[in-house]
């Protein structure tokens, strides 16, 4: 179910975060797909998309996984680059489950954070 991400890597991490996909509200809704595809909806309707292509996005994408981290308006394009593409509702399942904000205000993964489960993903 969740996808092995190198401990090296930091690029999805933030993306995550900086798109505001880290929440509660999207945790409660992991295991609800009707409810987290109508949620992906809401989020691509409150963006501008239409002025999007490949090239655009690549580069934008490029540049930032090279370094190794997006910036938050990065972030924020790839993110409309989803909606763009259809619905960011897959990316915001994938970033529920995966990574959560510690207390020390760094991103954690998988086991890094508290009452994360393999099958349940993250604690709401």
């Amino acid at each position: 179910k969740s996808v092995d991400y190198p401990e090296d890597e930091a690029y999805d991490l933030y993306y995550c975060k900086y798109n505001g996909w880290l929440s509660k509200e999207l945790k409660a809704l992991q295991h609800d797909f009707e409810g987290m595809l109508a949620r992906g909806e809401q989020e691509c309707s409150s963006r501008h998309y239409e002025h999007i292509t490949e090239n655009s996005m690549l580069a934008v994408y490029l540049p930032a996984l090279l370094r190794g981290q997006p910036t938050e308006d990065e972030a924020r394009f790839i993110g409309d680059w989803t909606c763009a593409m259809g619905s960011a509702a897959c990316d915001m399942a994938y970033c529920a489950y995966s990574f959560c904000e510690l207390p020390d205000g760094t991103i954690g993964r998988y086991g890094d954070c508290e009452g994360w489960d393999p099958v349940m993903g993250m604690p709401a």
